[in-house]
């Protein structure tokens, strides 16, 4: 107890401006709201309204409607009578003073051992290579791709299914599936086929596009990924540049 108390004063004395902040816009807000509820004789928000016409606490939502969108899945078109406007972030969200605590792909890649990351990379080199050889892909985006959606080989459907890749299900897919996390994904025999899935994959249908650039051209191939689409990935040109960059993958171009 002693030295959770210690620790606890020691983050405070730290960071006592930002509590200070915190604490003074809570109460400014929370004043805010039940002066204008008293003015308007609003009810107080404790439940919401759902299509369905049943009401549930607030912030709160079916598992239905909290559940994370599919892989690589477009979810189908819902019908809605109930117009509701969107949720306002909240005040730590919006000023962001401790920052998120969801780390993206690059992120939790860098937190991994150094060691896992570079026997990876040494074990499918030669593979991207090859696969650049035939599709024209660069390597460098082949082994970031692995790198950011496999974890480096520790991702659950790479561990699980050798899906390097978080490649979903779709109506096409024919072969072997799994499920990660409530998700369908594509199963495979062995690495090899995961990535020369993968090489299919972003070389046809609406992913044709990308075979104008170069093969040495990581960066277009970076953008058009993250323009298609790819996964439903926030942010992944950049991700997939800041992974090739700091583990020099373009050596294998």
């Amino acid at each position: 107890m002693t030295s959770f108390l210690s620790r606890l004063m020691s983050f405070a004395g730290r960071h006592w401006l930002r509590l200070l902040i915190i604490v003074g816009a809570l109460v400014l807000l929370s004043d805010k709201q039940v002066n204008f509820n008293l003015r308007l004789g609003a009810p107080s928000p404790a439940k919401t309204v759902v299509p369905n016409g049943r009401t549930e606490p607030a912030g709160g939502g079916s598992p239905e409607q909290n559940s994370e969108k599919p892989i690589l899945t477009e979810s189908e078109p819902v019908s809605d009578p109930v117009v509701r406007a969107p949720e306002k972030a909240g005040f730590l969200e919006r000023f962001n003073l401790f920052g998120s605590d969801k780390p993206d792909k690059y992120d939790e890649l860098t937190r991994r051992e150094e060691q896992v990351i570079a026997a990876f990379i040494r074990r499918f080199s030669n593979v991207a290579q090859a696969e650049q050889e035939k599709f024209g892909i660069p390597a460098s985006i082949t082994l970031a791709n692995a790198l950011l959606h496999g974890q480096a080989g520790e991702a659950p459907a790479a561990r699980s299914y050798l899906n390097y890749f978080a490649l979903g299900c779709h109506d096409e897919w024919s072969g072997s599936t799994g499920r990660v996390a409530g998700q369908c994904v594509r199963a495979y025999e062995n690495a090899w086929t995961s990535f020369r899935d993968h090489s299919l994959y972003i070389t046809s249908d609406k992913y044709s596009a990308l075979t104008q650039f170069s093969e040495t051209d990581y960066r277009r191939w970076a953008a058009g990924l993250e323009e298609l689409g790819f996964n439903d990935s926030d942010e992944l040109a950049e991700q997939l540049l800041r992974t090739i960059d700091k583990f020099q993958l373009f050596r294998f171009d």
